[in-house]
């Protein structure tokens, strides 16, 4: 075993993804990954020197996450060498692509690690495929970059055999960002940020999106996608016309998304998720690590504005989003204690994504030809996320829509929407978003959004016992609870959110429940329940 070296305090945002591992173990939901087609002659020892020095550089990459007392915590170990074997593969790049994509979707373990991986494969004389999987908690899209700018710089004089003290030495690791992220909080320095979108997020109810068919039990994060691609030209129209101006082409998207989604809900009160570099510092530019943030940008379309008034709203409430970036999701959460449901995030069930973790198309490294490859598929971590890439106005990409709530004919039709509402704004950007065409307002759906609700949060059967617990488990749950929320008693129908509780409460209910030889539905306790709901399910 790797000897330990520190224990420090994890992030906010790794704090989220240790609970979401706790929610559905062996998934590799969270994995990141990046394949590097290598054409020419390789010295796979140089390369193994390299990435050998990359992970000592990263102390993040040599962490793993365990619960101490009542905290998540990072545990760093000590360097090891990285040790590559060339496998030869039979059946060409394509093969050894599909390796590499098995890997990829090969489970973590957040305790155990160690949290990255890699996989050198051989399929001609001069043409490699290098796989490199991290988990989420210790890089995030933009650490991929960083890590092959790294393997790039370091590569050539492993190969001739020279020191690897190439690069600039890192003025900080994760772990001093993680410190810092809680000073911070601690000593109230974004106490003004949290105003501000306490302010913006009161009394916001969830985005009910009208499934196709009704959740079973956890979701599954299998997809249905369509491609999108917004017309340059209507962007580049809308974003003439708009006076304020400063309107990005996001912005513009943005506004024709909040349109689609409020003529397909029904409803005229919107959020929207919106990720966050997280890297505000410049020290942190060169760091791998995970920094992202969600911030719930949060849309009004109520009284049936013009599509240009609502870009203009769209582009004062992403500017106030972006300056007031560093309160984490997670901290939103357990402030504001929005309505949980089982299995769904909660403030925002929907994202909107422009892809900014820069990765080029080929790069020359001692004579060698670095191709970047995907290997992951598109991962529904909402239950609808478009995600585009691109440059200037013209972007392209994806809607990604969970498979357990949605068809593939609503992928499309949602996709096809949002190009015929920028369509129809371009052409008439003073119509009201009302009279904007929009093929998915027009479709009833499978289930509706009431029937989905009903079955996701219908009560169950309770007894007028004043709230005293009245069997064994709901005597043992009164306990943890009490033990947990550090008070003194707890009554089977107070709701858990409401009395102290948050996320890591709630799993830390469960692995002591589960010492004591009870066994919880952690998807269960994640949402809203009281003690007697919750025993009655055990």
């Amino acid at each position: 075993m790797t000897e330990d070296l520190f224990v420090l305090p994890a992030s906010f945002g790794q704090q989220r993804l240790w609970l979401l591992e706790q929610i559905q173990p062996d998934t590799p939901l969270y994995n990141e990954a990046v394949g590097l087609r290598l054409r020419g002659s390789l010295d796979p020892d140089a390369l193994a020197a390299a990435m050998t020095e990359v992970v000592e550089r990263h102390e993040v990459l040599r962490t793993v996450l365990e619960l101490e007392g009542a905290e998540v915590v990072q545990v760093v170990r000590a360097p090891e060498p990285v040790r590559l074997t060339v496998e030869d593969v039979d059946g060409g790049h394509d093969a050894a692509l599909a390796e590499a994509r098995r890997l990829a979707e090969t489970p973590f373990d957040l305790g155990r690690g160690p949290l990255i991986r890699c996989r050198l494969m051989r399929v001609a004389p001069e043409e490699h495929l290098f796989a490199v999987v991290v988990h989420h908690a210790v890089a995030d899209g933009w650490s991929l970059g960083v890590l092959l700018s790294e393997l790039t710089a370091l590569y050539p004089p492993a190969v001739r055999g020279e020191r690897l003290d190439v690069l600039p030495e890192l003025q900080v690791q994760y772990a001093d960002f993680a410190a810092w992220q809680k000073q911070r909080w601690d000593e109230g320095e974004l106490d003004d940020q949290l105003a501000y979108w306490k302010d913006q997020l009161t009394e916001c109810g969830p985005l009910r999106l009208p499934v196709d068919r009704l959740p079973g039990g956890t979701p599954d994060y299998g997809t249905v996608h369509a491609p999108l691609a917004p017309p340059a030209l209507m962007i580049r129209q809308l974003r003439a016309v708009a006076s304020d101006g400063d309107v990005t082409p996001f912005m513009v998207v943005l506004a024709a998304y909040a349109t689609v989604l409020a003529r397909w809900t029904g409803q005229h009160d919107v959020v929207v998720g919106l990720p966050f570099a997280g890297r505000t510092q410049t020290e942190l530019e060169s760091l791998v690590g995970f920094f992202v943030n969600t911030l719930p940008v949060r849309l009004d379309l109520s009284g049936d504005p013009d599509f240009l008034s609502l870009l203009r709203q769209v582009r004062e409430r992403c500017l106030g989003a972006y300056q007031r970036p560093d309160v984490p999701f997670e901290v939103l959460v357990d402030t504001l204690k929005p309505q949980r449901r089982p299995g769904r995030t909660p403030l925002t069930q929907t994202m909107l994504a422009v892809n900014n973790t820069w990765l080029p198309e080929a790069l020359e490294a001692a004579g060698l030809r670095i191709e970047p490859v995907p290997l992951l598929q598109e991962r529904a971590h909402f239950e609808v996320t478009v995600d585009l890439d691109g440059a200037d106005d013209a972007l392209s990409g994806s809607v990604v829509l969970q498979s357990d709530l949605f068809a593939q004919e609503t992928a499309d039709l949602l996709a096809r929407s949002v190009v015929t509402v920028l369509r129809g704004a371009s052409a008439n950007p003073g119509a009201a978003v009302s009279q904007l065409p929009c093929p998915l307002a027009d479709r009833s759906p499978a289930v509706t959004a009431a029937a989905e609700d009903s079955a996701q949060r219908e009560p169950l059967p309770r007894e007028e016992l004043g709230g005293r617990p009245t069997t064994r488990t709901e005597v043992l749950l009164s306990r943890l609870w009490a033990e947990v929320l550090d008070v003194e008693t707890v009554g089977v129908d107070d709701e858990f959110y409401a009395t102290g509780g948050n996320s890591l409460r709630a799993v830390r209910v469960v692995m002591r429940a589960r010492e004591l030889g009870v066994e919880l539905p952690v998807e269960k306790v994640l949402g809203e329940h009281t003690i007697r709901e919750l025993a009655a399910t055990v």
